[in-house]
């Protein structure tokens, strides 16, 4: 039975089209990360672009401070402060900040207010030197005056202003450093998997409503195993194939990129994306933690097509759903008054796929006193779905012949 449910996925042209087309779409774009790398040379004025200049950043990394020290930072910003420029205009672009790449946008972040999108470049030429920058100190700061902040929408309970100032207290500091150009492109190729989901739900959709629109499916519910080893065979070829899918999708794009940069900056802290991350995470466990929501996601979207597909009786109808639900929730706004909304909104794929502003966003449910984060809860959501689904899928393909 097995052998006969992977021959059917491997056999319509459609399914073998899509899969084709994610991989190629794996292979563009992590061909698109190294070939349009592009890094400044001080030394010559110009870019150095593709693996030259990762290369090139690589060689670069290793002349520069290891550790975010408060001595570093002070006198970063010491320099900075010196050229008295307006730090928005051309001419600090040029001067400043392209000479000193990463380490100038982090720094400015530190000093911006959470609730701003970007880096807020003059924030810089506004710290009092007097006693130091205060790198660490500011940043804890920033996140109290961010957790006691009046919302529309709500504002936080003391459980978890809380739980969250104790999570950021717990850090490791100081902050290592270095280059994080390689741990950017393998944390981009895992984020292709988003696009891989809609592969699978092009090719899972049929997988009960077949047997419906063919009329088969009376002459399978009668059979010796009809109600239970077909129906299993089902979902258990469906799972597999959407863990093999993403998995060969994904993980050789990320090979690719070890085997010809190596993986410097798997063992930097992720705040080097965001100070204010909370987690004492490595950038390498962060993309294993993202690598697997990726998959559980996706699991539950197999899980939910399946039992669509038993109890709509329509491939069509359950690839329309599909669809829907995987592009749908980007249309959805944030609401300004409605923090229950924008908490289920947060869970929805196409937002629990972004792991790195999960990281960052100090987001969470609370039970009474009990404070869930939001990856957690992602967890939690997902496995509830999951399994739901998966319970429903067998009743409903023989309720529905």
């Amino acid at each position: 039975m097995i052998r006969y449910e992977w021959k059917k996925i491997f056999e319509r042209r459609l399914n073998i089209i899509a899969m084709i087309s994610g991989y190629v779409l794996i292979a563009g774009c992590v061909f698109s990360f190294i070939n349009g790398a592009s890094f400044y040379d001080k030394e010559t004025d110009s870019y150095v672009e593709g693996i030259e200049g990762i290369r090139l950043e690589q060689e670069r990394a290793k002349e520069k401070e290891d550790v975010i020290s408060e001595e570093y930072i002070t006198r970063i910003v010491k320099e900075i402060q010196s050229y008295g420029m307006d730090l928005e205009s051309d001419e600090a672009y040029m001067e400043i900040i392209r000479p000193m790449g990463d380490i100038f946008y982090f720094t400015a972040k530190n000093y911006t207010d959470m609730r701003e999108p970007y880096a807020d470049r003059n924030a810089l030429m506004e710290i009092d030197l007097t006693d130091g920058a205060q790198f660490y100190r500011q940043r804890m700061d920033k996140i109290r005056d961010y957790l006691d902040m009046d919302f529309s929408y709500g504002n936080y309970t003391k459980a978890e202003k809380e739980y969250w100032i104790q999570k950021a207290e717990n850090t490791i500091v100081p902050f290592a450093w270095g280059d994080k150009c390689i741990m950017d492109m393998v944390w981009t190729t895992i984020d292709i998997g988003f696009y891989l989901w809609f592969v699978i739900v092009i090719c899972v959709s049929p997988v009960f409503a077949f047997e419906h629109e063919s009329g088969a499916v009376s002459l399978l519910l009668t059979a010796k195993y009809g109600k239970d080893r077909l129906i299993w065979s089902k979902i258990a070829v469906s799972v597999a194939f959407t863990v093999g899918y993403l998995l060969v999708g994904i993980v050789p794009g990320i090979c690719v990129i070890g085997l010809l940069f190596g993986f410097s900056g798997i063992d930097l802290p992720v705040q080097v994306w965001n100070s204010v991350i909370p987690y004492n995470l490595t950038a390498g466990q962060a993309c294993f933690y993202h690598l697997a929501i990726i998959l559980l996601i996706g699991i539950t979207v197999t899980f939910f097509m399946l039992f669509c597909s038993a109890r709509l009786k329509s491939s069509l109808a359950t690839l329309a759903i599909g669809i829907t639900v995987l592009i749908g929730p980007a249309f959805f706004p944030m609401s300004k008054d409605n923090g229950a909304w924008n908490h289920i909104n947060y869970l929805f794929p196409v937002r629990a796929v972004d792991f790195k502003e999960m990281l960052g966003a100090y987001v969470s449910y609370t039970v009474g006193e009990w404070v869930i984060p939001y990856m957690v809860m992602v967890v939690i959501v997902y496995l509830a779905i999951g399994t739901a689904a998966l319970i429903f899928t067998r009743k409903g393909f023989i309720k529905m012949r």
